[in-house]
């Protein structure tokens, strides 16, 4: 069996309202990552009682809840929210709370199930007639696979190599909250590609390459400029950079998501339990020249 062969047999598809329960509570609480809220935060928001956000994030401290949720979905085929149910038998606060969210989230789910649906099976249509690595790197130009198919590239911070005998599967799943083309998740054996249903091929000409986008959409706040200054000039821990500027350590947490997602930041090391962080300017100098390209200036 050649590597193209197996990556083929390991991509799985599914429509799955529990990860893309969880990819929206990541989507809500993390402001500073994912820019302005959309139209469906504001909706969801407004559906909440009070104290459950705080309480669900309290929760998100103790347990992954994309973990759980693909054990939950794994282990049953009941419906969402007899799944939680059924959880609350061992966990019940956790799942009284994950209800109550299910309850305020489900109908931005109802109502692009048939969107949902409809693009599973036009991505497996797709990928019987295409080869794997194309059908992969159509998605988003933050992904694509090394030599003949051995293994997955996602670039993220200075970029990660998934070797796919680490790999049981990989899980597509069209989301209704997805704020990127394509949003990598890795759990254990498991690589989750949620994807947004609407998305147009990366290499459609008037299409900008969402690495671009990206990374633009990253600098394009003062607070992670000041980040990026302070690590230019020397490695250091988000909390000294916190320090620094006055800022809550958290705060600066979710800015270097962003940053490290965009590939312009690089974990450099560790000293005792502080991770440092330090700049990646070869990703500023990519950053222009991709612009440059796009904008047929080269």
């Amino acid at each position: 069996m050649t590597d193209r062969d197996r990556l083929r047999q390991l991509i799985q598809f599914r429509y799955s309202p529990l990860l893309d329960l969880a990819l929206s509570l990541l989507v809500i609480q993390n402001p500073e990552r994912f820019g302005p809220p959309a139209p469906w935060e504001k909706r969801v928001l407004d559906r909440l009682p009070p104290g459950l956000l705080d309480r669900l994030h309290a929760h998100g401290q103790r347990t992954d809840l994309f973990a759980l949720a693909l054990e939950l979905e794994d282990t049953t085929s009941l419906p969402t929210p007899d799944a939680l149910r059924r959880l609350g038998e061992r966990e019940p606060e956790l799942a009284a709370d994950l209800l109550a969210y299910w309850e305020a989230v489900s109908p931005e789910i109802g109502a692009r199930v048939g969107v949902l649906t409809e693009s599973l099976q036009r991505e497996a249509g797709l990928l019987a007639q295409t080869d794997p690595v194309s059908f992969i790197t159509r998605f988003s130009d933050r992904v694509s696979v090394a030599g003949d198919g051995d293994a997955l590239i996602l670039h993220w911070g200075k970029g990660m190599r998934v070797p796919l005998e680490d790999l049981s599967r990989i899980l597509f799943v069209p989301s209704a909250f997805s704020p990127r083309r394509l949003m990598f998740y890795r759990l254990d054996r498991t690589q989750i590609f949620f994807y947004d249903p609407m998305h147009r091929a990366a290499g459609e000409p008037e299409e900008a390459p969402e690495s671009l986008l990206l990374g633009f959409s990253a600098l394009a706040d003062a607070t992670r400029f000041k980040l990026l200054r302070l690590i230019a000039r020397d490695r250091l821990p988000a909390q000294e950079m916190a320090r620094r500027l006055g800022l809550n350590e958290s705060t600066v947490s979710r800015h270097l998501r962003l940053l490290v997602e965009a590939g312009l930041v690089g974990r450099a090391g560790q000293e005792g339990k502080f991770i440092l962080y330090e700049l990646n300017p070869e990703r500023i100098d990519q950053l222009a020249a991709q612009a440059r390209a796009y904008l047929g200036r080269d």
